[in-house]
């Protein structure tokens, strides 16, 4: 298959059910050439994009973590402290 497209995501259906959504999320994380380009990828159909593109970057960020994430769009992010703060804990407390 050439780069995928949006096109291509959405012969997988809109992502309106569960299972379409996650089917669209998987494709478009394994397909990804990077984070960006997943998440991109997720978003641009006609579909149900705010879920499959969440559900992406959630794919993403677990497969590749932080790092993986654009500077661009984490200088952008609001709280963007606060949530790292509450993610750190998070992960402390699962270890507890």
């Amino acid at each position: 298959m050439s780069r995928p497209t949006p096109e291509h995501v959405e012969q997988l259906g809109q992502g309106w059910t569960g299972e379409e959504a996650l089917a669209i999320s998987l494709f478009c994380a394994l397909k990804a050439e990077d984070f960006a380009h997943g998440v991109l990828l997720a978003v641009n159909h006609g579909g149900d994009s705010d879920s499959t593109g969440s559900i992406t970057g959630n794919i993403l960020g677990l497969m590749n973590g932080e790092a993986s994430l654009p500077q661009a769009w984490l200088d952008r992010l609001e709280l963007r402290e606060v949530i790292a703060d509450m993610a750190d804990a998070l992960w402390k407390s699962r270890a507890a």
